[in-house]
């Protein structure tokens, strides 16, 4: 005896159709009359009368009786595979910005969908984050392009980034004229700590032009490092995903593209790991939600911008 012919009987039982228990199935009427047939060839019982709509004759009644516990249990099974696809849990990494600005709508909204699915969030600069990956403590990050000879993680791009200069607002490197590397240097710097990509990019920069510099302060995201640089603490280059057009009213925000390249945000992954249907699913949300954004920035001063 096959399962699917007695899972065949049972819905046309069920429906006293043939036709119906195909749609239901998703099978053609050919195969549910196929199986059928061999169901009552294996038994030597017919289990249906020759009226429409089908009636059960007394063997078929029988017959029912002893399966449906069996297509209930199967039923059931089904249920509990499907389990963790909808009522499961899974871990996110991702930068302190991106956590406190552009996740939330994304979450807000999956949950909608999946109101039994937990949630947990690890925000870490791009070192932790990508340690994170790589030991399989979170299921997916999204963070700058991992290094490319690194041949464990994928990567999917969602958006490009640049890096900017901000300034208080009453300040001379914001007076519109194209800045160089050693005009930043020669003020004191509020950067993000050591294990931001971001970090790394500017010491790198600064070192390979042999400069000097003061770094007076070191936080974890935009937000803080924006309000040392508001009360005049001093300069700093951070992300312009990081900023929003209401930053325009407390600091200056000018265009690096000429120092630094641009670079990206994406979703990151360990290669090999398994990602369960409900992690697909966050994956697909994201890629909706940020694919191609562009921050929006309001009076940006661009290198366009800039007299040379």
């Amino acid at each position: 005896m096959e399962l699917r012919h007695v899972i065949s009987f049972y819905h046309t039982a069920k429906f006293r159709s043939v036709s119906k228990a195909a749609r239901h199935l998703k099978l053609g009427q050919p195969t549910i009359t196929l199986h059928l047939q061999r169901l009552e060839a294996e038994f030597g019982i017919t289990v249906f009368g020759r009226r429409r709509p089908l009636d059960l004759t007394r063997d078929g009644a029988t017959f029912l009786k002893l399966v449906t516990p069996i297509i209930e249990s199967v039923e059931a099974l089904k249920t509990q595979v499907a389990y963790p696809e909808r009522r499961g849990s899974f871990v996110v990494g991702a930068y302190p910005d991106l956590v406190m600005h552009y996740l939330p709508r994304t979450i807000q909204s999956f949950l909608r969908l999946y109101p039994e699915i937990k949630i947990r969030i690890r925000a870490r600069p791009h070192l932790p984050l990508v340690q994170l990956v790589k030991a399989g403590e979170v299921d997916l990050a999204l963070c700058a392009r991992p290094p490319a000879d690194d041949t464990s993680l994928q990567f999917f791009q969602l958006f490009e980034y640049r890096l900017v200069l901000m300034t208080p607002i009453e300040h001379e490197l914001a007076d519109g004229r194209l800045i160089q590397l050693k005009d930043i240097a020669s003020w004191p710097l509020i950067l993000f700590g050591q294990e931001s990509r971001t970090r790394l990019m500017v010491e790198r920069a600064l070192r390979d032009q042999g400069l000097s510099y003061n770094i007076i302060l070191e936080l974890d995201n935009a937000e803080l490092i924006r309000r040392y640089v508001e009360i005049g603490m001093g300069v700093s280059m951070c992300t312009d995903f990081a900023l929003h057009p209401g930053d325009n009213d407390k600091v200056r925000v000018v265009g690096l593209d000429h120092l630094f390249p641009n670079s990206d945000i994406g979703i990151c992954t360990l290669k090999g790991k398994y990602r369960g249907r409900i992690v697909r699913n966050f994956i697909d949300a994201l890629v909706e939600e940020l694919s191609g954004f562009r921050p929006q920035l309001g009076d940006l001063r661009s290198l366009e911008d800039q007299p040379a």
